[in-house]
């Protein structure tokens, strides 16, 4: 929201539509505010019918950006930030994200 990152996940496995719909179910879904806009890049899972439609069945709206938008994608921002801080500590993923998810 805004700047703000929820609903993180680390994910040591390759992600497919099962693992993405699981996710948007599981974890976005809960604290996502009623009526809310999600904006998702064009990756081959995001489009899949189900997970489009679990969406708009909890009350949400799916938009697409448009293709090659990296600037207007703020998460490629985030994790920008979070790779420069990564290298800047020497550590591995794990702990990074353990460091910094408390």
């Amino acid at each position: 929201m805004g700047t703000t990152l929820f609903a993180i996940g680390l994910f040591d496995i390759n992600i497919n539509s099962d693992v993405f719909y699981a996710w948007v179910t599981q974890v976005l879904i809960p604290v996502l505010p009623k009526n809310s806009v999600i904006m998702m890049d064009n990756a081959t899972f995001h489009k899949k019918q189900s997970i489009q439609q679990v969406m708009i069945d909890a009350g949400h709206m799916v938009e697409y950006l448009p293709t090659y938008s990296l600037d207007l994608n703020p998460i490629e921002h985030k994790w920008a930030q979070a790779k420069c801080k990564k290298r800047a500590l020497g550590c591995d993923t794990d702990i990074f994200f353990a460091l910094n998810m408390v």
